[in-house]
């Protein structure tokens, strides 16, 4: 008796495995499309669907900042309105597209690791050919970077809303002094970043 049950066993495994493995495509598929129309609604709820909650509050500050900031430099009468309205203005399109952008990738690299975990039994620690892409995916949210957002973000915000007159006056008189000071503290990471890498690249 127990001879006879073993062959059909046998064969009833392999078609469960074609019938997970088959589904599978669909599924990471469908995942990839609802973050994908999440982020196209609302920036950021894409990145919380696939659970990169930090990332997903991220762009949801960054562009409630940056309308703020269109609001209160239309609302007041200083010189150097003309040319930040236009700047703010195209940081809007750019941020919303490059959330999306960021999402689909994002998905792809959320669902390789959901299916190893799952499937194959690994652990959720990315392997070596998955942490180029990982590093390049997480490095908004790591050390206090996230924490120093969120607390540059909200006072910010709080000064554009209440409009205080010292903060006017700052801005009117300092204001593109610290604006091309951002640019210049910015460029300079992103070419240090570069460098870096570089660097690496040629001592591996």
């Amino acid at each position: 008796m127990v001879s006879k049950k073993q062959p059909r066993k046998q064969k009833s495994q392999p078609r469960k495995n074609r019938n997970m493995t088959q589904n599978k495509p669909i599924r990471n598929r469908t995942h990839k499309f609802l973050a994908g129309l999440l982020s196209a609604i609302i920036p950021g709820m894409g990145h919380i669907y696939l659970r990169l909650y930090m990332r997903g509050l991220t762009f949801m500050l960054l562009i409630l900042l940056d309308l703020s900031a269109l609001l209160y430099f239309s609302s007041i009468g200083i010189q150097i309105n003309v040319p930040l309205l236009i700047l703010l203005a195209l940081c809007i399109p750019i941020i919303y597209f490059y959330n999306v952008y960021d999402v689909l990738q994002s998905a792809d690299w959320v669902m390789m690791r959901r299916r190893r975990v799952s499937v194959l039994g690994g652990s959720d620690k990315p392997e070596p050919n998955e942490r180029a892409a990982g590093e390049a995916l997480m490095v908004w949210e790591r050390g206090i970077s996230f924490g120093l957002l969120l607390i540059v973000g909200g006072a910010l915000m709080v000064l554009f809303f209440r409009k205080p007159r010292w903060f006017q006056e700052v801005l009117a008189l300092y204001g593109g002094y610290v604006f091309a000071v951002l640019l210049i503290i910015g460029g300079l990471i992103i070419f240090g970043r570069e460098i870096w890498g570089m660097l690496r690249k040629t001592k591996v």
